[in-house]
């Protein structure tokens, strides 16, 4: 018998989501890039001689998928003929009456699980396969509860769509804890859920490990992407990371002065990267700064960058506000598409007579004028001041 099982680890593609970070027109072009990683993770399977491929949830977005998207996958997954596939459906693709499982028949490859933990022993590998899938959109109790391995000589390993030590049940997850994994007896543990990959983890003689998602999808998310691939033995599982990931998110944060203007800002970032990385990856540029300053540059930069970048979207940083504004509600007024609105003008405009004033009734008029223009801004009339 084989003294280990080669394997492919892989989570998180979720097919026909519509959530990708950045501007609509992004959309198409990133689910394309999924379809290159995927087809990259079954290029390693046949290289690698990959025998198992664990999918440890989220294959699909249930509320979006297609048909013919759940069939592609099928029939790619069908040419992986020297591979046994497993899948774990997860929070974001379960196995529901209306699955997106169901909407195909699947290879005879490939193995879907259920609920409750069950296995499949695989004697010509030497290994046992445990998985648990999501059945809902919320867990009743931890997959672990009450779990009790065989003792039968063959390697231990469970795929689940999980999280590990979580203080709280969060969206739907029941956590399962370090001391179930170090009591579980399994060889090794494949799990799906995080955004990220978690790195090589052991509990007592359990390794674990969580891929990750296949693609980044945030601004939020700046981590390389990919697939754990490697041999899981007794005890001495070696495993590593690959990235597959296409693009990076990048985050960018420049704070303008009244001098500025949009062909030096430009020139500034095109001195940071090189034109490669600029075509790769997708680029998120904020503007920070007195909306003054700001408003009018985002639609040229835009315009500028959009020439040197393949993604590239430049907004006025959210949440920042007019400086010395009298009004608290005004103050708090959110600025809609990188411009100010028409109370905002307003009041930055008369700030300067209000500061210039020097006798008190010049000031008291200027202050009539401002209570004046704000009401008739802000509700539609005029009040009369006596």
């Amino acid at each position: 018998m084989a003294s280990g099982v080669r394997f492919l680890q892989c989570a998180g593609l979720r097919f026909d989501s519509p959530f990708w970070d950045g501007p609509e027109n992004w959309t198409a072009l990133r689910n394309q890039d999924l379809w290159q990683s995927f087809q990259a993770v079954l290029s390693l399977c046949q290289s690698e001689k990959i025998e198992l491929l664990f999918l440890t949830g989220d294959l699909f977005e249930q509320e979006y998928v297609l048909k013919e998207t759940v069939e592609r996958v099928a029939k790619s997954l069908a040419k992986l003929e020297d591979t046994r596939i497993f899948i774990t459906p997860g929070k974001r693709d379960p196995l529901i009456i209306s699955s997106a499982y169901r909407l195909t028949v699947w290879p005879r490859n490939v193995h879907i699980f259920s609920s409750g933990v069950t296995s499949v022993k695989i004697p010509t590998h030497n290994v046992t396969i445990y998985g648990a899938g999501w059945t809902a959109y919320h867990q009743e109790r931890s997959f672990l509860d009450s779990f009790q391995p065989s003792n039968d000589g063959t390697l231990q390993v469970m795929l689940l769509y999980a999280m590990v030590d979580s203080k709280q049940n969060t969206e739907g997850f029941i956590p399962i804890r370090k001391d179930q994994i170090s009591s579980s007896g399994l060889d090794y543990l494949a799990l799906g859920s995080r955004d990220v990959w978690s790195g090589i983890q052991r509990a007592g003689k359990t390794s674990w490990a969580d891929c990750g998602s296949l693609e980044a999808r945030s601004f939020q998310d700046s981590s390389p992407h990919g697939v754990l691939l490697g041999e899981i033995q007794k005890e001495s599982s070696q495993i590593e990371f690959q990235e597959l990931g296409q693009r990076y998110y990048i985050e960018k944060k420049l704070t303008i002065q009244s001098h500025n203007n949009s062909e030096e800002i430009a020139k500034k970032l095109l001195a940071e990267m090189s034109a490669e990385e600029r075509q790769k990856n997708l680029f998120r540029i904020k503007l920070l700064g007195n909306l003054l300053d700001v408003h009018g540059l985002v639609q040229p930069l835009q315009k500028l960058l959009e020439t040197q970048f393949r993604f590239v979207d430049v907004l006025h940083l959210e949440g920042e506000t007019w400086p010395h504004l009298e009004s608290p509600e005004l103050s708090m007024e959110k600025i809609r598409e990188g411009f100010p609105t028409l109370a905002q003008i307003f009041t930055n405009k008369l700030q300067a007579h209000l500061v210039n004033a020097d006798e008190l009734e010049n000031s008291e008029y200027w202050g009539i004028v401002q209570k004046i223009g704000l009401t008739a801004l802000g509700q539609g009339r005029i009040v009369n001041e006596d």
